[in-house]
């Protein structure tokens, strides 16, 4: 049986999901509480001590994006009425593959500030944010910027629903369910947003909605 060690807030287990129901493969959630996190999953599952995990008839991987790729890789069909654009065939595309990867970076890096800005600005119960998390806001928008000049209003891949546009609507849907920081008034990462946020398989696992 396949297995899905995961948190139902968690971006990272989002993308995982998402992809999962992209390539129509059953699965069991299985939580892992973060807040007092057994040793047995870090021993056994993710020595990382983070979510997601997946358990694949005794293959397990950890780490959302390489996750990603195993699945891309290891289960190359979709279902016939899997939605339009097609999915793309693999985690980035050979003959862009150091252009893809650090698109692929920088959103993770995106979504790593917005953690760090949940865990020690005022989400966390300070009076204020700390001086150095406006270090955090520069480094987002930044980002933001860079990926705005790389993107197209119908995703990374124009013609195919992308790796890096998974990972994009996913981090900018957190972002506001946290309510961190406002990402918009970018014309190309606006619409592609607006452009991937209703695939199917993409609302049912958003972080309002109970997993």
């Amino acid at each position: 049986m396949r297995a899905l060690y995961m948190s139902p807030l968690s971006p990272y287990t989002r993308k995982v999901r998402v992809m999962l129901a992209e390539k129509g493969l059953a699965y069991e959630n299985k939580p892992v509480a973060m807040d007092r996190l057994q040793n047995d999953y870090g021993c056994e599952i993710n020595p990382c001590g983070r979510v997601p995990a997946l358990d694949d008839n005794g293959r397990i991987l950890f780490e959302s994006n390489v996750i990603l790729d195993y699945l891309l890789t290891q289960y190359p069909g979709t279902p016939e009425d899997a939605p339009r654009p097609a999915l793309v065939p693999a985690l980035v595309r050979a003959e862009h593959r150091w252009d893809d990867l650090q698109v692929l970076s920088a959103i993770e890096t995106l979504l790593n500030s917005g953690l760090t800005m949940l865990r020690f600005g005022t989400h966390s119960g300070v009076v204020k944010d700390p001086p150095y998390l406006e270090r955090e806001h520069k480094r987002v928008h930044s980002i933001l910027d860079w990926l705005d000049k790389r993107a197209t209003p119908e995703g990374f891949v124009p013609g195919w629903f992308s790796v890096l546009d998974l990972n994009l609507v996913v981090s900018v849907q957190w972002v506001d369910f946290r309510k961190l920081f406002d990402w918009r008034g970018r014309s190309n990462i606006d619409r592609l947003v607006a452009f991937h946020a209703q695939r199917p398989t993409i609302p049912p696992s958003h972080p309002s909605l109970p997993a």
